[in-house]
């Protein structure tokens, strides 16, 4: 079997570390940690576990720690985690099957987060190139939400899509923890766009953590920049139109936002984002008829097929399929179809038969249902 290095930067990750590096054991050849200057237990947490440790002293560039992590690698093949993240159990097969393949040259995990945001619990699925052969043409770029693909894309190397899940916790502590964060990147990504104001990713970056806080109109002109001509990969494009979308949509510019929808879809058409947001735009402007199809989508392209698509966007969202039923129930109850309502309520309650609302939907389309069945 080739071998198989975890790659990590850390810095007082002490909460997060065991659980981690506890998810790998038995999976990972070696384990090398590069510290940047941790004060907790955390390098006591990963020398227990057996990690090659070794310090890095900070200066403000992600890529360089990331890059010092590499350099101590000695497996055939690499696999990148941060602390606040879990291989998902059950995946050694997939794994393996990766490590054997003769011909990528990485392979994307879907990174999947719970983001608690001021709108509410999001879950969030990011495909990311955190599988790669080790190669000294494969280094990390960007100071600061930094990258590898491009530097194995420059080289001819192929990064086909692969199921297995990457779970992220840290976004599920609360907007605390994501402001500390955003007050850490943002004068980073700041003084990254002086430097090159050519820079569509640092734009888009920016964008994002506004967007994140609900900040839509400063988002705005951000992620404009960055969709100049060529700036992003399509993937990364599509997410863009999705953030302007989602600023048009709470800022009450329904028809803005289905442009940008539409515009998104274009680009990518595996997500389930744009056609959410889409059918929000609809729901917004009380045009009920027009708001199920997109989620007649969703439905079929997600839920139809077992395991769905790879993704054609770079971040998704995920939304439960009873969810959509009810929300879709809810629609066809508006437009007088009682009869489908009552069946798309009646698939949710299936899927989560101890919701109240759903009962409730369930228990008031029946009524409108039956007696037009008896007067039939």
């Amino acid at each position: 079997m080739p071998r198989l290095s975890l790659a990590m930067i850390v810095r007082d990750e002490s909460k997060f570390l065991e659980g981690c590096l506890e998810s790998v054991r038995g999976i990972v050849d070696e384990v090398v940690l590069v510290d940047t200057g941790s004060r907790d237990d955390t390098v006591a947490i990963a020398r227990r576990h057996g990690a090659n440790v070794y310090e890095f002293p900070w200066r403000e560039d992600f890529a360089a720690a990331r890059n010092s992590s590499l350099e101590h690698c000695t497996g055939d093949w690499v696999l990148v985690l941060d602390a606040d993240e879990r291989l998902a159990g059950g995946q050694e097969a997939g794994l393996r099957d990766c490590l054997e393949n003769a011909h990528a040259a990485a392979f994307t995990l879907l990174v999947r987060s719970t983001v608690v945001l001021p709108t509410g619990p999001s879950v969030q699925v990011m495909p990311y190139a955190r599988l790669f052969r080790r190669d000294a043409r494969f280094r990390f770029e960007g100071t600061i939400h930094e990258q590898i693909s491009p530097s194995i894309e420059r080289s001819g190397g192929s990064i086909p899509p692969t199921p297995l899940v990457i779970e992220h916790l840290g976004y599920g502590e609360g907007m605390d923890v994501l402001r500390k964060k955003a007050d850490r990147n943002l004068p980073l990504l700041r003084a990254r766009l002086e430097r090159d104001p050519n820079d569509a990713y640092a734009a888009y970056q920016i964008g994002n953590t506004e967007t994140m806080f609900m900040r839509y109109r400063e988002a705005k002109p951000f992620l404009r920049r960055a969709l100049r001509p060529g700036g992003l990969p399509p993937p990364l494009e599509a997410l863009v139109w999705n953030l302007l979308a989602e600023g048009e949509l709470r800022t009450g510019a329904a028809a803005d936002a289905e442009r940008c929808c539409r515009a998104s879809l274009a680009i990518a058409p595996v997500q389930v984002a744009a056609r959410w947001y889409l059918a929000g735009t609809f729901i917004d402007r009380k045009d009920f008829q027009r708001a199920i199809p997109p989620m007649d989508e969703i439905l079929q392209i997600f839920f139809g097929s077992r395991p769905p698509p790879p993704l054609s966007v770079s971040v998704d969202i995920r939304i439960e399929e009873w969810k959509i039923l009810q929300i879709r129930g809810q629609c066809l109850w508006k437009t007088g179809d009682a009869a489908g309502a009552l069946r798309s309520f009646g698939e949710a309650l299936r899927l989560n038969p101890g919701d109240a609302a759903l009962q409730a939907n369930c228990a008031a389309a029946l009524r409108a249902f039956a007696p037009a069945t008896t007067q039939g």
